[in-house]
């Protein structure tokens, strides 16, 4: 029992090690997910639509005009208006005072609502933006990673190469130890070694650059640990070329391909530009109202007094020559001032008597402002001009890529095929030579000779099908089909 336990814990250990090491391997994948996490440019394209989406938003709610609240405290000394008097004086004063304001356009043809629809299709065009920019990513990314298997595999073929070199040498050395050969063929075949080893070098320097040219698209640290899953060329999965024509991949690439929904929508933005530069050259009916109150520590009181007292006097009467009394009322006015809001007495007072309200309507009327207005109409109108051109040029870029990536894989194939006959050719041919160096029927120039033109073949012959498969990745993500190994 306890050896089966021990056995049980060592395969689980086993395996777990087995897993963990091929989760360090980087498929393509890993390296698509790991490039939309991280890359840089996606990074800033997200920062882009959600910038846009802020404007967007914000031009909603300039719809509902505006409104503003201010209180300014201060203290006026020197020469400065007497609150009480309205002249100005040398005093000094506390002042604060609170202002309401409130706005609204009740009509300006449209101009604000054209902004917002505007800036609603800017944003949408920002959001495509990402996934093609995901799009040209997930692309450089495959062709990198493709770069970089090749590299691998030539690094493969140059070791496997140099082996076999090693191999030859370590015979003809025998050879020539024995009296069977001339020195001269140990010689040439050191040569030989010596040119595969420094192949070897230049092939892993090649792997190496590749492979950091993969980070760098990742955005992944140099110093990184990375290590390509590296699958067989011919298990990776290739639609038919028969199914990828050109014009079928075009006419499916202009409905789904992001730079041309975008192209759309910027479009669209720019024509409600114009009709919002538009409305800018007509007359604007704005609603207004405010409230304002206001407090002075200067402000005068006038008080005002009154006292009625009574005059005597002697009134004759004619007939009985008798004089009467007669008593006649008059009123004298006094008057006496006082600071209402001394040290702050009186404040509530103060509010309460200056508290004051406004309401209307402003029509404003462009007549003349530096043709500015009418200018910026132009631009908008040039502006959508240059939109439609874009998307013409795109249409044109798109529609040449796609034939081009066509007819690359058509000649891809066909070398392909071409450099697997040589390949063969080049096997029979360096069997051939192998047998008669070995029984001192050919000389050593002649059998590297065949080597090195066995290695040219399975080169060509490799460099060929992996230039073929990106070809057709390049088709198939043209036509909609994502990238996929």
């Amino acid at each position: 029992m306890r050896t089966t336990k021990i056995l049980t814990l060592f395969l689980l250990s086993l395996t777990f090690c087995l897993n963990a090491a091929a989760q360090d391997k980087w498929g393509l994948r890993r390296c698509v997910e790991y490039a939309v996490n991280n890359n840089i440019s996606i990074k800033q394209a997200d920062i882009d639509s959600r910038t846009a989406k802020l404007t967007y938003e914000q031009s909603k709610w300039t719809q509902f005009g505006t409104a503003n609240f201010s209180t300014p405290i201060g203290l006026n000394f020197g020469r400065s208006i007497n609150r009480t008097t309205n002249i100005y004086e040398n005093t000094q004063a506390i002042f604060q005072s609170f202002n309401i304001n409130a706005s609204i356009t009740l009509f300006n043809w449209f101009a604000l609502r054209r902004a917002t629809e505007s800036n609603k299709y800017f944003y949408q065009a920002q959001v495509v933006n990402i996934d093609k920019i995901k799009n040209d990513v997930t692309l450089n990314v495959a062709a990198a990673y493709l770069q970089a298997l090749l590299a691998r595999e030539q690094v493969t073929l140059a070791k496997t190469k140099l082996a076999l070199t090693e191999k030859q040498l370590d015979n003809t050395r025998k050879l020539v130890d024995a009296g069977s050969v001339p020195e001269l063929n140990a010689a040439e075949l050191e040569v030989q070694f010596a040119t595969d080893t420094a192949a070897v070098i230049g092939a892993q320097e090649t792997y190496d650059i590749n492979s950091l040219q993969l980070k760098a698209i990742l955005n992944l640290d140099a110093a990184a640990p990375f290590d390509l899953d590296t699958p067989p060329v011919e298990t990776i999965p290739v639609e038919p070329i028969s199914s990828l024509q050109p014009d079928i991949v075009y006419q499916i690439a202009v409905g789904t391909f992001p730079q041309q929904k975008m192209n759309d929508l910027r479009i669209s933005a720019a024509r409600k530009n114009v009709d919002f530069a538009r409305g800018l050259l007509y007359p604007t009916l704005t609603a207004f109202a405010g409230l304002g109150d206001n407090f002075a520590n200067s402000l005068q009181q006038i008080n005002i007094n009154q006292s009625i007292a009574q005059t005597g006097a002697y009134a004759l009467d004619g007939l009985t020559n008798t004089q009467y009394p007669v008593y006649a009322p008059y009123a004298t006015t006094t008057y006496s001032s006082q600071p209402i809001g001394k040290a702050f007495n009186g404040y509530g007072s103060q509010l309460n008597n200056n508290f004051g309200q406004q309401v209307g309507l402003q029509l404003n009327v462009p007549i003349f402002n530096g043709n500015s207005s009418r200018t910026n109409f132009k631009k908008a109108q040039l502006n959508v001009i240059s939109a439609e051109l874009t998307k013409d040029n795109d249409l044109l870029t798109l529609k040449q890529n796609i034939y081009q990536s066509y007819y690359n894989a058509v000649a891809s194939l066909q070398k392909f095929d071409a450099n697997k006959k040589a390949v063969a050719v080049a096997e029979k041919s360096f069997d051939l030579s192998t047998k008669r160096y070995n029984i001192g029927m050919l000389n050593t120039i002649d059998y590297l000779t065949n080597q090195n033109n066995l290695f040219t073949a399975r080169i060509n012959v490799l460099i060929s099908q992996y230039d073929y498969v990106f070809r057709m990745k390049v088709l198939e993500y043209y036509k909609g089909l994502g990238i996929k190994l």
